[in-house]
């Protein structure tokens, strides 16, 4: 039995899933699987995969697309190692990743059935790429109640019976499927093993899914609105506030100005004084991106989703 399965779910991403798959098949821990989830791919991801030779590598295929969260169950429920580890298709792992991490995890306390950890950055939408290192929270539920900046995707090594215990990956939402898998997680109590340097590197880019963030941040907020209300006040409005400015700063890539303002207009129903803060900035710091001025950007909500 290998020692930890490697879930990468992959959808047209012939020109990086190599560079993934190289990441991973070249960490210092060598008894893995590697489990790549083809979601419907039409492009030449599939036949990148097949030339791979290394025994370790099993590919997995959808007949149709299903989306992100039915692509990582997929592979969850075929992974036969006791430690389960997610690698987005466009990112790629850093030498020494899986061995630090499986060490920091078999070392952790009862309840801390997950780790993530620091990533390298590359923020494409704004042409700018740095550290982000991760810090460890005191209440990660309290935390991850307001936003999920873990990069999930990329970092998230988990102990197979915390899926059994909490369940899949929520196949309704197109987008936020690791940060809700992640908030129940520790809404029943599990805490998070943080290691703070980047062990990974992350291309960051919205593309043009509006549509889907929308989507996904109602059926969130409704799939939540108990675990909402139970909250302080202003807890609860930050949180509503900061989910709808993601899905207006996605429109506002797309070039959707329409949109991006009306769920703005949303967002400020929650905490009108941070929007009227907010919003500006955002627009000044795309104003800079376009000039050359990296360092006046300011990211528009978590990335990793």
């Amino acid at each position: 039995m290998p020692e930890v399965s490697v879930v990468i779910p992959t959808y047209n991403r012939a020109s990086t899933i190599g560079r993934a798959l190289d990441s991973v098949l070249n960490q210092s821990v060598r008894d893995i699987e590697v489990l790549v989830v083809d979601d419907g791919s039409t492009d030449a991801t599939v036949a990148t995969v097949e030339a791979v030779a290394d025994q370790r590598v099993t590919l997995l295929r959808h007949a149709t697309n299903k989306g992100a969260a039915a692509a990582r169950n997929t592979g969850i429920r075929a992974a036969r190692a006791p430690f389960i580890a997610f690698l987005d298709s466009d990112d790629a792992w850093l030498p020494g990743k899986l061995t630090a991490q499986l060490a920091a995890l078999r070392a952790a306390p009862a309840g801390q059935d997950v780790s993530c950890h620091g990533v390298h950055i590359h923020l494409l939408d704004h042409g700018v790429e740095r550290d982000q290192p991760l810090e460890a929270s005191a209440d990660w539920f309290a935390r991850l109640v307001r936003d999920c900046n873990l990069s999930p995707g990329a970092t998230q090594m988990t102990r197979r019976e915390a899926f059994d215990r909490v369940g899949l990956l929520d196949e309704t939402l197109p987008r936020f499927e690791d940060w809700d898998w992640l908030l129940r997680y520790t809404a029943a109590g599990g805490t998070i093993c943080a290691l703070r340097p980047p062990l990974a590197v992350v291309w960051n880019r919205r593309g043009r899914l509006g549509a889907q963030y929308e989507l996904s941040a109602r059926r969130f907020l409704a799939k939540h609105a108990a675990l909402h209300a139970s909250l302080p006040d202003a807890t609860r409005r930050a949180a509503a506030c900061d989910i709808w400015l993601q899905v207006a700063g996605t429109y506002a890539f797309e070039g959707r100005r329409g949109a991006a303002l009306r769920v703005v207009l949303v967002a400020a129903l929650h905490r009108p004084l941070h929007c009227a803060w907010r919003v500006p900035r955002h627009l000044a710091g795309r104003v800079a991106a376009r000039l050359g001025l990296g360092g006046a950007i300011a990211q528009p909500g978590s990335g990793g989703h």
